[in-house]
């Protein structure tokens, strides 16, 4: 079985590394690309929602397919 490779630096590994954020402050924020990121995301979130509701809806297609019968009686007897 082959040896792993060992480290032959001090780094430390990519977890155990402390990692620091820090906002930078600016005079005012740039309305439009604020505007573009939130409509951006409202589209994003409505196109989640309505493929949601169409699997949703496909669905309950599918389960009350098999109890059309009845209905199909109907038709036929009019």
């Amino acid at each position: 079985m082959p040896r792993r490779r060992k480290r032959k630096t001090n780094q430390k590994r990519q977890e155990e590394r402390a990692l620091r954020v820090r906002g930078v402050r600016r005079g005012t924020p740039d309305a439009k690309k604020l505007s573009r990121a939130f409509i951006g995301l409202a589209l994003a979130r409505a196109e989640v929602e309505a493929q949601a509701q169409e699997k949703s809806t496909k669905r309950a297609n599918d389960r009350h397919q098999p109890g059309n019968d009845d209905e199909g009686d109907q038709d036929e007897a009019s």
